[in-house]
This record gives structure tokens, sequence and C-alpha cells, in this order.
């Protein structure tokens, strides 16, 4: 009944993103007419085009036309290119997935030890000295500290390329590197939030009964920080990492452009720019698509680390 619930649930928020996101761009002054044809087109041939695109039908008959084929996997063709999106977005989609993935192992992978190590040492010089970096990675933009980055790492100590990408299927160690830089980029912001909300969650749990009962029990400061405190102290992070994922999606759009990669988010700001409606669209639904999906594998994983939630 819960999973019903949930799939009713996704069905409404999906029907609402895909008509805001088609209504809203349907509203942007000028039209792809212009964009296909240019100024110079008699208004036979635009209204030729209009026709052959479905422009002049009403919104709510566009947008149903759209759904449908949306259903079966047919995204519309691009006006620009005349390519199916659905292809322009599959062949996108490893860049863009594999950029989030490198920034959340680079995030979660330095959050958890900082977090851990400034719980340890609450109040501390080390903590304090952890907490005023994170304080000055939240503030940071990301593309200012793209920016920066791109001037230490690529222009002046030249250790990685500045822009462009290279498939896992070309070169596996040129992947590597033309990732690495805009992953850092992406996931420092997400680092001190991981990090700080870990500590704070630990440094509650480390004051919890049990946790008193286990060094009365003589076991070790180690053993019981990582294998008693920290699983339920990661509740937080796991919603964290979840929530969070709209941000990281967010921040490729900047990152892709601004390092040159060929993923998902910069298909969208491209298709905005040339006013190509069918690909924005279909890299909106994509993108929601997955937020969703993402969200409901949260509360998957909650019944995974706290045996409470599993039982309730």
């Amino acid at each position: 009944m819960i999973l019903v619930h949930r799939l009713v649930r996704l069905v409404v928020v999906l029907l609402v993103v895909t008509f805001l996101s088609y209504a809203l761009l349907a509203l942007l002054p000028g039209d792809p007419l212009t964009q296909i044809l240019g100024l110079s087109a008699t208004e036979e041939a635009r209204a030729q085009l209009s026709a052959e695109l479905g422009l002049d039908q009403p919104l709510l008959v566009r947008y149903a036309s759209w759904l449908g084929g949306l259903v079966t996997g047919d995204f519309g063709t691009s006006y620009i290119s005349r390519v199916p999106v659905a292809d322009e977005l599959m062949e996108r989609l490893p860049v863009t997935l594999e950029l989030l993935v490198a920034a959340q192992v680079v995030a979660l992978g330095l959050a958890i030890p900082v977090g851990v190590a400034a719980a340890r040492r609450a109040g501390r010089a080390l903590d304090q000295v952890l907490t005023a970096i994170s304080f000055a990675l939240l503030s940071t933009p990301v593309f200012v500290l793209g920016v920066l980055l791109i001037l230490l790492f690529a222009v002046t100590w030249q250790v990685v390329p500045a822009t462009g990408w290279t498939p896992i299927s070309v070169d596996l160690g040129w992947n590597i590197t033309s990732v690495l830089l805009p992953a850092v980029t992406l996931g420092c912001g997400q680092l001190a939030v991981y990090a700080r909300l870990l500590r704070t969650d630990l440094i509650a749990t480390l004051q919890e009964d049990y946790i008193t009962l286990a060094r009365a029990r003589g076991l070790s400061p180690r053993r019981i920080l990582w294998r008693h405190a920290l699983r339920p102290s990661a509740i937080s992070l796991v919603t964290a990492v979840g929530l969070n994922l709209g941000a990281l999606i967010g921040g490729t759009v900047i990152i892709e452009t601004l390092f040159g990669l060929p993923g998902i988010g910069r298909l969208i700001v491209d298709s905005i720019f040339s006013r190509d409606y069918l690909t924005v669209q279909g890299g909106v639904v994509l993108i929601s698509v997955g937020y969703v999906l993402v969200n409901f594998a949260v509360d998957v994983v909650y019944a995974a680390v706290d045996p409470r939630i599993r039982r309730a």
C-alpha cells in the first residue's frame, strides 16, 4: 500500500514538472521558427514549418502529444539538429553520470574522515581549522572555485587539462585526468556540508548511554567510533546525499560549461541559447526522474543503515 501511494505521488510530481517545464518554455519570447528559418523566411515557409512541428496547435494539445511520445521513450526531434532528443540525451548521459558519481566519491571520501577527525577533537585546534576550511568552501561559488583550480592546476602547474573530455572507452587514464578537476570543483561544496553534518551528529552520538557502556566494557576508542557511533550518525548524511543530488545536478550545468564537458548540463545550456525547446524539456524531464528515483533509493538505504527503521 505504501509503495502504491509513493508511485502515485511520483506520477503526480512528474506530471506537474513536465507540464510546468513545457508551459514555461512555451511562454518564452521568440520562437524556434526564427532560429531554424532565419529572419528572412517567408510567412508561407513559417506556416509550413509550424504545422510540421505542431507549433500551430494549442498548448495543451501539444503537451498531450509530447507526453504521449514521452511515455514510449520518444522525446521528440530536435528543432535545430533534426536528431532525436532521446539519442542526444543518451549520448550525453554517461558524461554527466560519471561527473556526478566522481563528485560524490570526492565529497564523501574526504568528508567522512574530516567529520570523524573534527568530532573526535571537538573544540580543539584541528576542529577549528577544519571548521574554517568548511565555511570557506561553503561561501565560495562553484564557478569561482572552478576558475581558481583551473588557474592553479591547469595553467600554473599544468597537472591536468583545463577543458576537454576523454571517454573511458578511449583511455581510462586520460578519462580520470579529464574528470578529476571538475569532480573536485563540484564536490568541494558538498564536502563541507557532509563533513559539518557528520561532525555534529557524531558529537551527539558519542554522548549517548550505549557509547558510555561500550567504554565501560573496555572497547577501544577506534572500535567505538567506527563500529558503534558512525553508523547511527550516518542517517542525516544519507539524507543529505540524496537531497543534495539536486544541487549537484544544478552544478553540473555550470561545471560542464566551464570545463567544456559534453554532458547533459551543457546540452541544456546550448539548447536554451538556440531555443531548442524539445531538447531542453527532455533534459529537464530526465533530470527530474533521476532526482525522484534517487530520493526513493535514499528511503531504501535508510532501512539498511538503521535497523529501527526497518522494524518500524
